[in-house]
């Protein structure tokens, strides 16, 4: 399904393009398998028979476009205590989405992806030259959350989205302010770690960057 030039220009405009551009992209899990065994939590490196190698926000920055200097990625302490109630009206107010049964939400702040998705599917073909920008907006925060969701910062589960990432969607032009090449890369690591360890079974994060980085 691809984008309305008004929305990929939008997408430009935040730096997010070129990921919702790869995110069609095939994951080799033998491959990745293979780097996660080679991990090493203690050194944040790759044990390979050629030597250690990593990851580095420079790798992030040049392949995806994701910025590693600017504002700190982090929530304000008062949406961190939202209710259930806040973030579905938060949603709302974003980008006129709703779910009509709210068992899609795990506890306060956590929502499946498929409803996001269906919506999407159904607000494309609305999308034209004349359309509002307000709807323009809608439509690029709800494709940007399960970007977030979906691609950057997938969960164990695999089919959640946290909706905290709708504080940063409120202004969209601010996005590019902040530092997303780091928290992407800090979140993989995280999650390679744990998985080495034994605290979770299946690894998360973008694994994107972990196959074309080989």
């Amino acid at each position: 399904m691809s984008a309305h030039p008004r929305v990929v220009r939008l997408l430009q405009d935040t730096g997010f393009y070129r990921i919702i551009e790869i995110s069609w992209l095939q994951l080799d899990w033998l491959l990745l398998t293979a780097l996660i065994d080679r991990w090493r939590p203690e050194t944040h490196t790759f044990h390979l028979p050629i030597g250690e190698a990593t990851i580095m926000l420079q790798d992030v920055e040049i392949l995806y476009g994701l910025p590693v200097d600017g504002l700190v990625v982090a929530l304000p302490q008062g949406m961190r205590d939202y209710m259930r109630a806040q973030y579905l009206e938060t949603l709302q107010r974003l980008t006129s989405f709703r779910p009509k049964d709210e068992a899609v939400l795990v506890g306060a702040s956590c929502i499946s992806l498929t409803p996001i998705r269906q919506y999407l599917e159904a607000m494309h073909d609305d999308i034209a030259y004349d359309t509002p920008e307000v709807h323009i907006n809608q439509y690029t925060r709800l494709l940007l959350l399960l970007m977030f969701g979906g691609v950057l910062f997938p969960n164990t589960p695999g089919n959640l989205i946290n909706l905290r990432f709708l504080y940063h969607l409120e202004q969209l032009d601010d996005l590019p302010q902040y530092s997303w090449g780091v928290i992407v890369l800090g979140y993989l690591y995280r999650q390679m770690c744990w998985a080495c360890m034994g605290t979770q079974r299946d690894v998360v994060g973008f694994m994107s960057l972990l196959q074309v980085k080989t």
